[in-house]
């Protein structure tokens, strides 16, 4: 079984436990640094260089949305989702291991 090297190299960054840890509840909605924190029970710095590491190699996406927080104050916050490429790398490897 031949994988190509791209495939290969994609599978390894999407197959990294907390990478794939992260990217699970993000399939089913987006989400920012904190609620994917609190939800893998990671600390943020952890959890942000995975990110980082996902959104370069494609896997997320990200857009700025302002937080619904009652207090006074309005900030920006970063909703990460997941890319069409999680699923396109999945089935590829399915179809090379089928």
């Amino acid at each position: 079984m031949k994988i190509e090297a791209d495939l290969l190299k994609d599978v390894h960054v999407l197959m990294h436990p907390v990478r794939y840890r992260i990217v699970e509840p993000l399939a089913e909605k987006p989400m920012h640094i904190n609620e994917i924190s609190n939800a893998l029970g990671e600390e943020k710095g952890l959890v942000s260089y995975h990110l980082l590491t996902l959104e370069e190699h494609g896997f997320l996406s990200c857009n700025y949305e302002l937080s619904k927080h009652t207090g006074s104050k309005v900030k920006a916050i970063r909703k990460y989702r997941v890319t069409e490429k999680v699923e396109e790398v999945i089935l590829k490897l399915k179809k090379k291991r089928g």
